[in-house]
């Protein structure tokens, strides 16, 4: 019997880079999840051929016990005892009759086989599910607290780039106050040309000055803007992805409940035995306990 994969799936913490989550990282976990859910497919396709093969056997099996009981019925119709009877007809009939009781024997072991079998399918089939579906809510979790973080990041970026641009803005109107004080103070030591000249070129650079800063903090402000959306943008993608991944285990859950259900039926029990093949189907997960 292969044995299912049930090792659970570390949720993955994405590092944050300046435009938002590490792209080349978030698709390596998504592929490693899509590798997981194919591994747990083919578990599944293993295990119903199993039980199928089962089934054909215990098939075989009572058609084998219907045939002997027939003929130890047809042999025991006449009513004669075992002195009247031919050595040769004692013997086949000593003979069936112990082979009849072989293969019910058998037939109750296989019986046993097969619902062990079936019910320890069923129980890997169910963790391994529900392992998955857990690391897959793990991973969304996370691609929410990314977000989150990256967001927060994002709007402190900008917020420090606004602070730093009305520094900036502030000096410079600081400074340009400065110079213009001592350019009046030496002004009224200068002649009316020069005074009027340099009172020009204080203007100037007073104007051309508020230009710069005004000019540096509409960038920053676009830059802040652009960071904080492209944030949204890219970490909508991945809890889009996440969603998807979901839905893709839930109907995945649905397939493996209609295989368990289909062994089931086909595991009649064996005539004579008494026994009922019966196991546990696995009990459906909450798939809406979780927004991802």
């Amino acid at each position: 019997m292969s044995s299912m994969h049930t090792s659970p799936t570390t949720a993955e913490s994405f590092a944050v880079v300046r435009k938002g989550f590490d792209r080349e990282q978030v698709i390596g976990a998504l592929t490693r999840l899509e590798t997981e859910t194919g591994v747990l497919r083919a578990d599944r396709d293993a295990a119903v051929e199993r039980a199928e093969r089962a089934a054909a056997e215990a098939d075989r099996q009572r058609a084998r016990v219907a045939d002997l009981e027939a003929r130890v019925a047809e042999l025991g119709r006449a009513p004669v005892t075992s002195g009247q009877m031919s050595d040769r007809v004692s013997t086949m009939l000593s003979l069936a009759t112990a082979e009849a009781e072989s293969i019910r024997d058998s037939a109750h072991a296989t019986a046993d086989r097969i619902r062990a079998e079936a019910e320890e399918d069923a129980w890997r089939l169910r963790e391994a599910a529900g392992s998955e579906l857990a690391d897959v809510r793990g991973s969304a979790e996370a691609i929410r607290a990314e977000h989150t973080a990256v967001l927060d990041a994002a709007r402190a970026r900008a917020r420090e780039i606004i602070l730093a641009a009305e520094r900036e803005a502030r000096r410079l109107d600081d400074e340009a106050a400065r110079r213009r004080q001592e350019i009046d103070e030496d002004h009224r030591l200068a002649s009316d040309l020069r005074r009027s000249e340099t009172l020009r070129e204080v203007t100037r650079q007073h104007d051309a000055s508020m230009a710069a800063a005004a000019t540096t903090r509409r960038e920053a402000e676009e830059e802040a803007r652009r960071i904080v959306d492209d944030a949204h943008r890219r970490a909508d993608q991945l809890v889009s992805r996440a969603r998807r991944h979901v839905d893709d285990l839930r109907v995945l859950r649905e397939r493996v409940l209609d295989d368990l259900g289909a062994i089931r039926a086909k595991l009649e029990p064996v005539p004579g035995t008494g026994d009922d093949v019966e196991f546990d189907l696995p009990e459906e997960p909450d798939l809406n306990s979780s927004d991802g």
